[in-house]
């Protein structure tokens, strides 16, 4: 996983965040539905009972490996904890809070009314030891998105980040996964992250991700949709798959109104079942050789104008 180092003044990070590259480099961020069995006197925090606390400021927690609590910010559709000042004027939060009409727009999906909670951790460190002290589990990735039971009601939807200088294209990418999860009953791993990747960037790219474009004209390389398909663990999606994934997505949301109706109706189909079967046959009735298109649709993608930096 790539290191990137925390900005020095905690006050102006997300300002900062904005300006930097959005790019996925290294292994990307990840989801997960998790529902781990915590114990009847663990930490209130360590629960997801920060959720409780509203806007108001709460005791700052006492473990090293607590989540951020101090403080609770609401934008939205987001409850932003934290342990330092953050400037609620900043254009991220703006950018954020049009995230759903954006992606439910894309999607033709109805929106969520769900509440996801972001812990926003000061540094890389704080946030790795928490994510290997709370979900052992889990393989290192710079941000989760992770569902978690609640007593008497829904899942808690909730994800884990840090200060770092991937923090508009974590946080753009972990909440598409919430936002999906919202209102439908599951979606495939490779399709969750091809979706994720699409949405993680900013708006004015329109889905394209120049480093993946600039790897998969170069190859070699083989997609196989089926075997995406297939995929069911975490740790399977690496680099080659998460790039792939995203070409996938970006092949039926912007090659043609049929492949994009394709996309549509699969996602309609996740509305009111975890297992609509696969969707390569589905693309296949409109594109004929899946591979052959892909092929052609990158071949023609076009570059963004304004192309952002690469992170540091």
């Amino acid at each position: 996983m790539p290191s990137s180092p925390p900005r020095v003044r905690v006050g102006s990070r997300l300002a900062a965040s904005v300006a930097l590259a959005v790019g996925v480099l290294g292994v990307p961020a990840g989801c997960q539905t998790f529902r781990p069995a915590a114990p009847p006197d663990a930490d209130p925090a360590a629960r997801g009972e920060a959720v409780h606390r509203g806007a108001s400021p709460a005791i700052p927690p006492v473990s090293t490996n607590a989540p951020p609590g101090k403080y609770a910010t609401r934008r939205g559709y987001c409850v932003f904890y934290h342990d330092f000042d953050l400037d609620r004027t900043d254009p991220l939060f703006a950018e954020l809070e049009e995230l759903p009409d954006h992606v439910f727009g894309e999607l033709g999906l109805p929106p969520t009314t769900g509440v996801v909670q972001v812990f926003l951790f000061d540094t890389q460190d704080r946030y790795e030891r928490y994510m290997r002290t709370r979900y052992p589990s889990l393989p290192t990735r710079r941000a989760y998105m992770i569902t978690e039971p609640r007593a008497g009601a829904g899942d808690e939807v909730k994800v884990f980040t840090w200060m770092g200088d991937h923090l508009r294209t974590d946080l753009r990418h972990e909440l598409t996964h919430a936002l999906l999860r919202g209102v439908l009953k599951d979606v495939p791993l490779w399709l969750d992250e091809g979706l994720a990747g699409f949405f993680e960037l900013p708006p004015e790219q329109d889905g394209v991700n120049p480093q993946h474009v600039e790897v998969l004209r170069r190859g070699p390389f083989k997609p196989d949709l089926g075997r995406l398909e297939r995929l069911t663990e975490v740790a399977e999606m690496q680099k080659p798959e998460y790039r792939e994934a995203w070409a996938w997505v970006h092949l039926m949301l912007r090659s043609s109104p049929e492949a994009k109706q394709v996309l549509r109706e699969y996602l309609q189909a996740l509305r009111t079942t975890a297992k609509p079967g696969p969707l390569l046959p589905r693309l296949q009735a409109v594109a004929g050789d899946p591979n052959e298109a892909l092929f052609h649709h990158l071949a023609a993608v076009q570059m963004p104008r304004h192309r952002a930096a690469a992170p540091r």
